[in-house]
């Protein structure tokens, strides 16, 4: 049924376009990130459409593409994101602001790398000598909204996560950080009066950041682009439509504009079977398994041994198997009870019957592949979106959250026992995983529909907000608001005046009727 419902909504979709060129500039150096553009990739080489993808991780091996497929590898880009994380350090990692910053940082180098390199010259060259009808950018990476200027093209964002910061802004939804919040928050439900103003503090604190070094990305931009291109505040008008990789509910219902697309659990893929070793070491026990993983982007190696030292001597007093993903060869293992693994097939793994709970850094994709398994979390958020993820763990009952500097034998195994002897936390995923896909169309089919309609329109300008790319002051009508703070003013000195020159009138009637009395 779900390949009848594709099928129908791609031909439909289709009419009257032919085979479109499509440029996609996807430089994020995370294989997390660039699943998630892939379905894309590959539905729009099934319509037809001739598709050249900027990429760290190609498809397919060098020659071996289909026809209408162009990768530019840029897979030496890894040697920078760790380079990063190896440079700031773990206890960097831990702090949502000096990542905002850093990863600023990390934008300018990756592009300067990606834009500098033969494969992308080429590119740009050919920019300047054929068209592209359609421009699709990783919404991280805001300098490659050069692109948007040089071709001319409608132009699509996809994130792989959320909104990155400044991306809703861009698309003229409402960003009041308490009610509506952004990825980077700590803390989302029941704040205090003093974490409602620590929240509101670092959105300022991030947003300040990054007006401020905005003039450096634009300088930035003309010595990597050319001296012709406009300021970023400029480009971000060229923005027709923004894919974000949530659900609607996980997000909280955010209010947005109709250029702004929800298509969570695009990469998402029907279960496929086991390799047989790890199916008979599931089925084999029966008192059931723990899976722990911080992701792709977390190098286990980097952090303290004596935390990792504490997951280790937990697990060994378990009644359960563990299967730990770790790519860290120097940390020794002596649990019976516990299997290491550099890679495992985490989707389909935890779709077994036997995965009790899943161990994560709160990462999106493995949240959304947790949801569909129905597998209770426990989130141990390190950086980025993470703590967001995690607080809506809480939020949904699906999981519990602990603190990575909070990790004790007792917490640790006291979370581990709660998730799995607490029924309450199985059942709120499934009702939770039945509510995200009660939906018209797959994640998949609504992308696909929406990028053949910017096609068949030659873009969706007509669907922007009126609020899109404005500046905070015209947001917020500072110029009406001090206009009314000026006459306030201006009338509160006037009744000060009055009422003081009244009272004085008063006071001297008084004194010179006195006076005349006594006369």
């Amino acid at each position: 049924m779900l390949e009848i419902s594709l099928f129908v909504v791609l031909v439909f979709g289709t009419l009257h376009i032919e085979g479109a060129r499509i440029l996609a500039v996807y430089p994020c150096p995370s294989i997390s990130h660039q699943v998630v553009f892939r379905p894309l990739t590959l539905e729009l080489l099934k319509l037809g459409h001739e598709v050249t993808v900027v990429t760290p991780d190609p498809m397919y091996p060098k020659d071996g593409a289909p026809a209408n497929l162009t990768e530019i590898d840029i897979h030496q880009s890894y040697e920078m994101m760790h380079k990063m994380i190896q440079e700031n350090g773990p206890e960097t990692v831990f702090d949502n602001l000096n990542v905002a910053v850093a990863v600023h940082d990390f934008l300018k180098t990756q592009t300067e790398f990606v834009v500098k390199s033969k494969e992308f010259q080429d590119l740009l060259y050919e920019i300047k000598t054929k068209k592209f009808d359609l421009l699709m950018i990783e919404a991280l990476f805001t300098p490659m909204l050069a692109l948007t200027h040089l071709t001319k093209a409608p132009t699509i964002l996809v994130s792989s996560l959320g909104p990155f910061l400044g991306n809703y802004e861009m698309m003229g939804a409402p960003t009041t950080p308490l009610l509506y919040h952004h990825p980077f928050s700590n803390r989302l439900y029941n704040l205090t009066l003093w974490e409602k103003a620590s929240e509101l503090y670092n959105k300022l604190h991030i947003d300040f950041s990054n007006k401020m070094s905005e003039k450096n990305m634009n300088e930035f931009l003309k010595r990597i682009f050319g001296s012709d291109i406009p300021p970023l505040n400029k480009l971000r008008d060229n923005v027709d439509m923004l894919f974000v990789n949530l659900n609607t509910i996980w997000e909280g219902n955010y209010p947005v504009p109709p250029n702004v697309i929800h298509m969570g659990g695009l990469h998402q893929k029907p279960q496929k079977s086991l390799p047989q070793d790890l199916q008979q070491y599931l089925d084999a026990s029966k008192n059931g398994v723990i899976y722990f993983s911080f992701g792709t982007n977390v190098n286990t190696s980097v952090l303290p041994v004596e935390k990792m030292a504490v997951f280790e001597k937990v697990f060994a007093e378990l009644p359960y198997n563990v299967l730990w993903k770790m790519n860290n060869d120097n940390f020794p293992i002596k649990s019976d009870n516990v299997k290491i693994f550099k890679w495992l097939p985490q989707a389909d793994l935890l779709r077994h019957p036997n995965i009790k709970m899943f161990i994560t850094q709160g990462g999106l994709q493995s949240t959304d592949e947790a949801i569909t398994a129905g597998v209770p979390l426990l989130g141990i958020p390190i950086l980025g979106d993470q703590r967001y993820n995690v607080e809506k763990y809480v939020h949904h009952k699906i999981g519990v959250k602990l603190m990575f500097q909070d990790i004790t034998e007792t917490n640790l195994k006291n979370a581990i026992f709660e998730l799995v002897e607490n029924k309450c936390y199985k059942d709120n995923m499934v009702r939770l995983r039945s509510l995200m896909q009660d939906q018209p169309q797959t994640p998949l089919e609504r992308a696909i529909w929406w990028i053949q309609y910017v096609l068949r329109n030659g873009g969706a300008k007509h669907l922007r907000a009126p609020a899109a790319n404005l500046p905070w002051t015209e947001y917020y009508e500072v110029e009406l608001l001090s206009c009314i703070v000026f006459v306030f003013i201006i009338l509160t000195v006037l009744i000060f005046f009055v009422i003081r020159n009244l009272l004085s009138f008063v006071l001297n009637f008084s004194n010179t009727s006195d006076k005349l009395k006594k006369l």
